[in-house]
């Protein structure tokens, strides 16, 4: 008779020191805060994921849209808005959709929502304008930095920068079509995006604006649904922005130091609270379903 039943564990790669990372985009260490093992397979073994075949192409869809319409429409009017602006923010984001892919069926009923989009839009870039020096769209920024005597970089790209007319300071936008990260999630470290961004900037990172402080960290959120757009902030300009780039730079270096002991593996799924998809993209090659399933679940730190 066969014995009984006993599920995998929870895998625990442990690789040299020498061939983990050594430079991460910020996108990356919330990776590595959430799911190591994510980044071992990608980053370590170069193992990345294909499209699923079965994948609804709509939500993947309206992210690429939404950023392709705000970079082109920023780049073609850099400062004074067209009359016309709803009207053409409008063409290049269905334009965009219509490039992804998206079937007509989809696109029929995303026409209306590209129109209540379109118009908060235009409301959003003349407030926001009004104060701005300029608009930095897609801006690359990197430092290197020692920990414990080997150098890290940390690469960044945003999707919006908003650099103020005193010189002094620079507000960072990322758009999102889905759920923004919660207050808690950039507040614990879960979604370091904009507050290691914010770090890069503080430490003149971006070559274009030099060292600056780190203005409003905002997400702005498009649907065109109802509301059709709104901006969450998660740290405000001055001291609260400035003391969350330093709080995150500072839990970077504690993760780096941890990452950098050899006896250290990349476990899957640290935080499961905060991993979106059960699975993840590397949830097969982790057999999640059968471990979570057994109890082999938790921080496992």
């Amino acid at each position: 008779a066969p014995g009984p039943y006993a599920p995998v564990r929870r895998p625990a790669p442990c690789p040299p020191v020498a061939d983990r990372p050594r430079k991460m985009a910020v996108t990356r260490v919330e990776a590595l805060t959430r799911d190591p093992y994510a980044v071992w397979a990608r980053d370590i073994l170069k193992l990345y994921p294909l499209d699923r075949p079965d994948e609804p192409v709509e939500a993947r869809a309206r992210g690429t849209a939404i950023h392709a319409a705000f970079e082109v429409f920023a780049e073609t009017y850099p400062q004074d808005l067209p009359p016309n602006g709803a009207e053409i923010f409008e063409g290049l984001y269905i334009a965009e959709l219509v490039a992804a892919g998206m079937p007509p069926s989809a696109l029929a009923r995303e026409r209306a929502l590209a129109h209540e989009a379109a118009l908060w839009v235009m409301d959003l870039e003349a407030r926001r304008r009004a104060n701005a020096e300029k608009i930095v769209v897609e801006a690359a920024g990197e430092i290197t930095f020692q920990v414990d005597g080997r150098p890290f970089t940390l690469t960044a790209k945003t999707d919006r920068l908003e650099p103020t007319r005193d010189g002094l300071a620079a507000h960072i936008l990322d758009y999102k079509t889905g759920a923004a990260p919660s207050q808690k999630q950039v507040d614990t470290g879960f979604s370091p995006q904009l507050t290691l961004t914010a770090a890069i900037l503080q430490n003149g990172g971006f070559p274009e604006l030099g060292p600056r402080a780190p203005g409003d960290l905002t997400y702005v959120r498009v649907t065109g649904r109802r509301p059709a757009g709104e901006e969450q902030t998660r740290a405000k300009a001055g001291g609260e922005s400035e003391d969350a780039a330093r709080k995150a730079f500072d839990g970077l270096v504690e993760l780096i130091r941890k990452y950098d002991e050899p006896t250290r593996p990349y476990l899957s799924r640290t935080a499961p609270q905060f991993v979106h998809d059960h699975a993840g993209d590397y949830g097969h090659l982790a057999r999640v379903f059968e471990w979570s399933t057994s109890g082999d679940e938790g921080d496992g730190e």
